[in-house]
């Protein structure tokens, strides 16, 4: 917090042509990158992410994320080559987030399809996430003929997707189980 503090003060006092160039990218950053229609991830305009778009991709593996930034983590460790599903978030009953404030409405439409094979679910290791795991469990995958997987525990209880290495990551994927 102190370093972004720092930084601010430093554009605002010392360097303001920077300040401007970096404000006018964050406005077109957030008039451009909207969410896929598909998977909910990160893409331009309105259309769909690469991901989505890429033909090599196996339509029939989805891996279910709480964030779009997630996906990135994901990426960089080159283990998975399926699609992916973004809920926005994990069922907190604490916060009030209950399963209609996330994406599970559209994830339970891209199983009605049937090509779906394999759901697995990158989820946090905690109480939250593992609700949220029983709830695709139980609501969205139900009785279709679906592998239900969850990445392995390699990353540590509590933690978040995104602040573990591509190893970490690549290895919990690896040693992903039926849940």
């Amino acid at each position: 917090m102190k370093s972004a503090e720092r930084m601010a003060l430093h554009l605002a006092l010392e360097n303001q042509s920077d300040a401007r160039e970096i404000a006018s990218a964050i406005i077109t950053a957030l008039d451009k990158i909207t969410p896929c229609p598909v998977c909910g991830g990160l893409s331009e305009n309105g259309g769909l992410c690469d991901i989505c778009k890429n033909p090599a991709r196996a339509e029939s593996a989805i891996c279910v994320v709480e964030r779009a930034s997630d996906i990135d983590a994901i990426e960089k460790s080159g283990a998975w080559r399926g699609r992916y599903h973004v809920l926005g978030g994990k069922l907190s009953p604490l916060k009030k987030i209950g399963a209609d404030k996330l994406n599970m409405e559209s994830l339970a439409r891209r199983l009605e399809g049937g090509e779906v094979e394999e759901i697995m679910l990158a989820l946090s290791n905690d109480i939250e996430g593992k609700a949220t795991c029983l709830f695709i469990q139980d609501h969205i995958v139900g009785t279709k003929p679906v592998k239900l997987t969850r990445i392995g525990f390699g990353l540590p209880s509590g933690s978040q997707l995104g602040f573990a290495d591509s190893e970490t990551i690549k290895n919990a994927l690896d040693s992903r189980k039926s849940f």
